[in-house]
């Protein structure tokens, strides 16, 4: 459990310039006397104090610390690593190096994933396309919210999957009828009412609650968070983006190239042929799908 309330690094806002060396040293010297003290929890809080202490004097302890051998100083090593944005690469490529070592244990690395997130650090990837699909839940949901900060287009593809496996594929549902032969307007209002709820069908509230709920793995509210950060569209189901990714293939294709640092333009004869692939693979899976409704599977 991470218990460390005074953790909240996004509450703080640091500069990338470093603190002079007097103070680096003096806030070493303190944290070296209360590192000292007994109780994990109050090393801890020794090791958080470095986090507003810009400086590669620091940055170097705190490496120091993320190969200590107790999880709860790692930990909170990782989360202090987030304040040195003095020099936001060479912090992320040491958190990425802890990160290739503590996959085991999820605490650490999803401290790992936020310190990466307040660097805004990108070279995480590939490697945190594999923590997409760890069985722990904190892991994908760190990694998620990892993705969201920085809007990296490149890990747009398996956010697809992701949502395929995570979000439901349709949501359908009706608002039903009432029949009344020689009924009035309002005698008919009055009996769908009665049957259906005020407001609204309670089939379609039904349905609409079960599709809010699907969530086999507790973290489809992140995974839709995340996509929506980067793409700035909210998509209710998988169907949805992935017909919005089939429009707009070859800007993603783009973007995604972009990010890499590559020229966006080299990727459009490709990304043209991949979109023709795709379109065809989600109209099939729609017409299937389309099928199994109308038999009522």
């Amino acid at each position: 459990m991470r218990t460390l309330a005074l953790c909240a690094i996004g509450a703080l806002c640091i500069g990338a310039e470093p603190v002079s060396d007097e103070r680096a040293k003096e806030a070493l010297a303190r944290f070296q006397v209360a590192f000292k003290a007994p109780g994990v929890e109050a090393k801890q809080a020794a090791v958080y104090t470095l986090h507003d202490v810009p400086h590669d004097l620091v940055l170097k302890e705190l490496d120091k610390l993320l190969r200590n051998r107790d999880a709860g100083i790692r930990n909170v090593a990782a989360l202090a690593m987030g304040g040195q944005r003095h020099d936001a690469k060479k912090a992320g490529d040491l958190l990425m190096k802890a990160y290739r070592k503590e996959r085991q244990a999820e605490e650490v690395v999803a401290s790992v994933f936020e310190a990466m997130a307040e660097l805004d650090y990108t070279g995480y990837w590939p490697d945190v396309k594999g923590a997409l699909k760890d069985e722990r839940n904190v892991v994908v949901v760190s990694a998620l919210d990892l993705l969201g900060t920085t809007a990296d287009w490149r890990a747009f593809p398996d956010l697809v999957e992701l949502y395929r496996e995570i979000m439901p594929r349709r949501v359908n549902w009706t608002t039903g009828a009432v029949v009344l032969p020689d009924g009035t307007d309002q005698e008919a209002k009055a009996q769908w009412e009665a049957k259906y709820g005020v407001g609204g069908s309670k089939e379609k509230a039904k349905a609409k609650a079960k599709a809010n709920s699907f969530d086999l793995r507790n973290f489809s509210p992140q995974i839709r968070a995340c996509v929506k950060r980067i793409t700035g569209k909210d998509f209710e189901n998988a169907f949805d983006l992935e017909e919005w990714w089939c429009e707009n293939y070859i800007e993603v294709a783009r973007k995604i190239a972009e990010f890499e640092g590559k020229d966006p333009d080299s990727v459009v004869p490709r990304a043209k042929l991949e979109r023709a692939k795709l379109k065809a693979k989600v109209e099939e899976e729609r017409r299937k799908l389309d099928e199994e409704l109308a038999e009522g599977k």
